[in-house]
């Protein structure tokens, strides 16, 4: 798990403006990790986007995508810096976004474990609360980790 997500995966206060902005600027760190094609994986999430939203309630949202653009599974967090207006169960914006990729072949069991663990741990107030208001990528790590960890023995 600790492959799937590390510090450099988390954005902090990220300016967008919009779903295009955050999807590009995941893309682009992706690439930069070797993770994923910057391209790729943006129309990736793009075109998942347009299928179903994937905005939960409480500001959280869980964009995805499993594509042939992503060399190995993984997980961003992005906490942008104003709320982006996103279609969501409650009707509220999102700041808060857990972005997955998977690779097309061999991606999807592991990517499917990790995205329910992660819905499990964002019906719970207190997981939502601290991740909200961690100050540092090691904190957010660390706290995630965690508990998607215990979701998933």
């Amino acid at each position: 798990m600790q492959k799937v997500f590390t510090q450099d995966q988390v954005l902090l206060n990220l300016g967008a403006a919009n779903a295009e902005d955050v999807f590009r600027a995941v893309a682009d760190r992706a690439q930069d990790l070797g993770i994923a094609s910057a391209d790729g994986a943006y129309q990736g999430l793009l075109e998942r986007e347009r299928e179903v939203a994937t905005g939960l309630m409480d500001g959280y949202a869980i964009p995805h995508t499993k594509c042939s653009a992503v060399n190995r599974a993984a997980m961003f967090y992005v906490r942008t810096a104003a709320p982006l207006t996103w279609q969501t169960m409650d009707d509220r914006p999102v700041q808060h976004l857990f972005v997955l990729m998977a690779p097309d072949a061999n991606g999807g069991e592991e990517h499917l474990k990790l995205l329910s663990a992660l819905a499990t741990c964002l019906l719970e107030d207190e997981f939502k609360s601290a991740v909200a208001t961690a100050a540092t990528a090691e904190n957010v790590v660390s706290l995630v980790l965690e508990h998607i960890e215990k979701e998933c023995e």
